[in-house]
């Protein structure tokens, strides 16, 4: 037996089962803001932490709903060839399956190559990828709902998913440049409006995916607030992707203007200070984005897509190339073995100066002190350590843009070096204090580097041809029909 001997819309997941695996995808998302909160606010800990387990267990829930809708199919075609045959219930049950698997491999990662807080590494982002590719292959292969409300919740999860990979910027905690948080954003977006126009029924599918997607965003908002967490900006850019909705003349019209009002909302945000973002950083990818658009209307005549087209890509091609894009790498080193306990405490006069103590409980003789380093968003600043009366040591740094930087007391001893670190905020004036860990940093060896890049490789081509599985089971779709 074949599927195509086997109605497709028997093997089609329920409306309901669909519905459950949105809500448990949506409990996840908060699950992962929850996550980087408490990384942010109380440091780097071990697996079974809180909001680590919310994760797994919603993304067990929505395994669960995959493994029922496999088993129902079996039930159906009595054929496990067939089943094994039918794209979207495969491509579901595997990528869900990855991402429950990221979870050990991020353990061992952590143990091979050090704990590190960057959502971009490898395991985390195959959680992204093969999370996002779970939920593309349930609405590749869900029921039509009268409703239109299932399809609804998992475009937005959908887009959910994908703007994980700008969590960091979002939560201002940036590890790399922040010229590299719009185009990802727009990615992210574009991609998932993709999704929603061929899945959510209505003439505003866009829209409905992006309303979605904020009630949910502030929601979580509201429940870190309440758990005196720190919390992520309201996403306002992703409101520009409504304008997809509109009656355009082309395609290029189509996703250049929303991909426009996404560029011109994110430097409002950045020039009102509703994001930490610089307007500078922002304004490399927002001017030729915008100049896109502007040109495709401009060039808007009949026979003419074409070259509006051409020229297009041409003028974004060259304002990009004479901005200057700096590059990326990840500003936190990681964290390895622990040295012992000390009592930190931060400090920030409001106008860029942050001063940091150490006081270490037992003996610091072996203990000497380098300096004060801060980074944020791939900027490092230097300052100086001093040692105070028993056992204290603090040092200050002036750092030049506002936003939260992750300050570190560094130290060397006998067995190498030593560090601590808390998050300030440079324009808000807080002082702070709490009990961590010295630990010693960790760095690639040239006996790791190899396996490392290896690693990282092999997991970032799976977690994409995951993503590229689920894209190709989806696009084979019948599109929904638009009242």
């Amino acid at each position: 037996m074949t599927v195509s001997r086997v109605s497709t819309n028997r093997l089609a997941l329920p409306a309901w089962s669909s519905a459950v695996a949105a809500v448990a995808g949506f409990v996840s998302l908060l699950a992962t803001y929850w996550d980087d909160a408490w990384h942010t606010d109380l440091g780097r800990d071990d697996a079974t932490i809180a909001p680590h387990l919310l994760l797994y267990g919603s993304v067990a829930v929505a395994g669960v709903v995959v493994a029922w809708w496999g088993v129902r199919a079996l039930l159906i075609t009595r054929s496990l060839p067939t089943v094994l045959r039918y794209g979207p219930v495969m491509v579901a049950a595997i990528a869900g399956a990855a991402t429950l698997a990221a979870a050990p491999l991020d353990a061992a990662w952590h143990t091979a190559f050090g704990r590190d807080a960057v959502l971009w590494s490898p395991p985390h982002m195959l959680v992204v990828l093969a999370s996002s590719a779970m939920v593309l292959g349930i609405a590749a292969g869900a029921r039509g709902s009268r409703s239109g409300l299932p399809e609804a919740a998992l475009a937005g999860l959908f887009l959910g998913g994908l703007m994980m990979s700008v969590l960091e910027y979002e939560t201002d905690v940036p590890q790399f440049s922040e010229v590299l948080y719009l185009p990802v954003a727009l990615v992210a977006g574009l991609s998932a409006a993709v999704v929603a126009r061929r899945l959510v029924p209505g003439r505003a599918p866009v829209t409905t995916m992006v309303a979605v997607y904020v009630v949910v965003r502030i929601a979580t908002i509201a429940v870190l607030a309440a758990m005196g967490r720190t919390t992520p900006e309201v996403p306002v850019a992703v409101l520009g992707l409504g304008l997809l909705d509109l009656p355009w003349r082309t395609t290029l019209q189509r996703y250049s203007a929303a991909a426009a009002a996404m560029s011109a909302l994110a430097l409002t945000t950045a020039a009102t200070g509703l994001s930490e973002r610089p307007v500078s950083a922002v304004a490399v990818v927002a001017v030729p984005v915008m100049a896109v658009f502007l040109a495709s209307v401009l060039l808007d005549r009949p026979r003419s897509t074409p070259m509006a087209a051409t020229i297009s890509v041409v003028l974004a091609g060259a304002i990009s190339l004479a901005a200057p894009m700096p590059g990326a790498s990840a500003h936190d080193p990681g964290q390895g073995e622990s040295a012992g306990a000390v009592t930190v405490g931060g400090r920030s006069d409001g106008n860029g100066r942050l001063e940091l103590s150490v006081e270490v409980p037992d003996t610091c003789a072996d203990l000497t002190p380098v300096r004060i380093t801060a980074r944020r968003a791939g900027t490092t600043v230097f300052g100086p350590l001093g040692a105070m009366e028993k056992c204290r040591f603090t040092g200050t740094v002036t750092v030049p843009d506002d936003g939260r930087w992750f300050v570190y007391a560094e130290f060397l001893t006998g067995g190498g070096p030593l560090e601590v670190w808390l998050p300030l905020i440079a324009d808000q004036s807080d002082t702070v204090g709490e009990a961590r860990h010295l630990y010693r940093p960790a760095e690639a060896t040239a006996a790791t580097r190899g396996a490392q890049v290896g690693a990282a490789i092999g997991i970032y081509a799976v977690g994409a041809g995951l993503l590229g599985a689920a894209a190709f089971v989806f696009a084979r779709r019948s599109r929904v029909r638009r009242f």
